[in-house]
């Protein structure tokens, strides 16, 4: 499976998933200064660079307006779905300016409703949109983790491994029930049957 790495404008200070040689790189505008001081090449860079100041001088650099339909993240994202990948890993699009979290939220729940995985990793937390599908983590002894339905009911909700556990329950977009469950040293899954699960953990 083909995977597209998205650098958003928020600070990286680490990357818990490294891009790889046949892994698709790209700067969404302020992006590109985070890409320049991990020292990693992008293959592509868009964006209206109102946050960089200009476009980066360099080949395959795609110049946004200000004034458009989508973000320069979501943009990317386009790119990447054109590139064929299948699985999207974006940093620097968590935390700061809480519309464009809320936004690229958005936009990990249309990535997951096209069929392909996605990763929002940030600095404190990291998010993922599940349909239809499940995620796996390997042992912790701590830190938070809750699950929430996106745009109507999740359906079959099951979840081993963590402090509190439930098999094939079904979580309404208006439930809180799923915040501030916990990870307890196992090796943990949370899957849906059908629907949309938003599943937030501490990074």
């Amino acid at each position: 499976m083909n995977r597209c790495f998205i650098f958003g404008a928020l600070k990286v200070s680490r990357l818990p998933v490294k891009p790889v040689s046949d892994d698709y790189v790209i700067a969404a505008d302020q992006g590109y200064a985070n890409l320049l001081s991990l020292g990693i090449a992008p293959d592509l860079v868009v964006g209206d660079f109102d946050s960089l100041g200009k476009a980066p001088d360099r080949e395959n650099v795609i110049t946004l307006p200000v004034r458009k339909d989508m973000t320069d993240v979501g943009y990317a994202v386009e790119k990447g779905f054109e590139h064929g990948c299948g699985e999207f890993i974006l940093y620097g699009a968590v935390g700061g300016a809480l519309d464009h979290t809320f936004a690229n939220v958005a936009i990990a729940h249309d990535i997951a409703r096209r069929g392909a995985r996605v990763l929002l990793i940030g600095e404190e937390y990291s998010f993922t949109v599940l349909h239809k599908s499940s995620i796996s983590f390997d042992a912790r002894e701590s830190g938070r983790i809750s699950v929430f339905a996106l745009g109507g009911t999740a359906e079959g909700v099951t979840i081993r491994g963590l402090s509190y556990e439930v098999e094939n329950f079904d979580v309404a977009c208006t439930d809180h029930i799923g915040v501030s469950n916990a990870f307890i040293g196992k090796a943990a899954e949370i899957s849906v049957r059908k629907g949309d699960l938003l599943v937030v953990w501490q990074t």
